[in-house]
């Protein structure tokens, strides 16, 4: 494959509650950003000093993959029901101290997808994230811009974090 330059084009977020179907959150401000977070742990040994020294080896524990979307274009019913952070939850209500995300199904489905002038569909589909970060909203007599994050997990019985359909 040639080295070009990569564009995905205008991204559309969509966002689902729990398995429901996603519908349209909105479009970003300069796309969509993906942090990918591994999780690992030394393995001491004295071949290298112990505990105090470096590992002897490292492993791998999982990962959580971050999407920060910045609109400036969005559906604010959908909007308000993100901002509840908890799938079935209204906005200025909270859900109840102890909710648990994954074993009471209230997660969120999250899906960016672009394409891109040539054509190219850009697309990640997390089926289990949760809006980890304070969500951010400004306002006043500029267009308000609204920041969120999300924290996708991998779903138990699947192997993969997101696919590329949607």
């Amino acid at each position: 494959m040639a080295t070009i330059v990569q564009v995905a084009g205008k991204v559309t977020v969509k966002v689902g509650m729990g398995d429901s179907a996603a519908e349209e959150l909105g479009f970003t401000r300069n796309g969509v950003q993906y942090t990918e977070e591994g999780f690992y742990g030394d393995v001491p040994g004295d071949e290298y000093g112990g505990d105090e020294g470096p590992p002897i080896d490292v492993q791998y524990f999982g990962e959580v993959h971050r999407i920060r979307c910045e609109l400036t274009k969005y559906d604010a019913t959908v909007a308000k029901r993100v901002a509840a952070k908890v799938a079935g939850a209204a906005a200025g209500t909270p859900a109840d101290p102890g909710t648990l995300y994954f074993a009471q199904a209230k997660y969120m489905r999250v899906v960016c997808s672009g394409t891109n002038p040539a054509g190219v569909n850009h697309v990640r589909n997390y089926p289990y994230c949760i809006p980890r970060m304070p969500v951010e909203l400004n306002a006043g007599t500029k267009f308000s811009t609204l920041v969120i994050e999300f924290e996708a997990h991998k779903k138990p019985g699947q192997s993969t974090m997101y696919t590329e359909t949607v």
